[in-house]
């Protein structure tokens, strides 16, 4: 069987593969478990919920338009608008809008608890991500609060930069211009002496 983020066929993986804690899905980038999709060839696996993933859906998150499932490399660069972590894996997108979520988030966040526990693990979930996501914005804005001040810090390091230039080029200036006219006083006291000279001669 075939899957939009695979070109090659799949067929289902052995038991001993898919319980192989050190090979991992492709998509949720977990250990392998229960029934399991493979391309021996490739190492490519894949949860059979992760390829049952619908490629496209609606969130409540961002309830306005229908967002398509992209795989590497295909995946956006932006951070996913649910924990804040680099959208490399399965993500759904809103090319209107720019918008990223892990397929994982988006199963987290908008699935139905099926029980008490189901129900307890999405909201510690949830909670966790909230957190994460707003750390990593606390974090943002100190980085760039940070940047600010770096490049104040630069800029006044230029300006006294341009200052001790200016007052450089000043001294030399005026060390040039004193050479001048230092020229120039030797240059009329010789005159001088010229013409003392000459006066004696037509004198005597």
């Amino acid at each position: 069987m075939k899957h939009c983020s695979h070109p090659h066929d799949l067929f289902v993986a052995s038991h001993m593969v898919s319980n192989n804690q050190n090979l991992a899905c492709f998509r949720c980038k977990l250990p392998l478990f229960g029934t399991c999709y493979a391309c021996s060839g490739c190492n490519f696996y894949l949860h059979k919920f992760c390829f049952e993933l619908p490629q496209s859906a609606q969130f409540d998150s961002h309830p306005n338009h229908t967002l398509g499932l992209l795989y590497p490399p295909y995946c956006q660069s932006g951070p996913c608008d649910a924990c804040g972590e680099s959208c490399n894996g399965f993500t759904y997108n809103c090319t209107f809008c720019n918008y990223n979520i892990h397929a994982n988030c988006a199963t987290l966040l908008h699935s139905q608890p099926q029980n008490e526990r189901d129900q307890y693990v999405a909201a510690f979930f949830r909670h966790k991500m909230s957190e994460v996501k707003s750390m990593r914005s606390q974090l943002a804005g100190s980085m760039s609060g940070k940047k600010q001040q770096i490049n104040d810090q630069r800029d006044e390091l230029e300006y006294v930069k341009k200052m001790e230039m200016e007052a450089e080029l000043q001294r030399r200036r005026h060390n040039l211009f004193m050479q001048q006219m230092k020229r120039a006083s030797d240059s009329i006291d010789f005159m001088g002496q010229i013409g003392t000279s000459n006066y004696t001669y037509r004198y005597y």
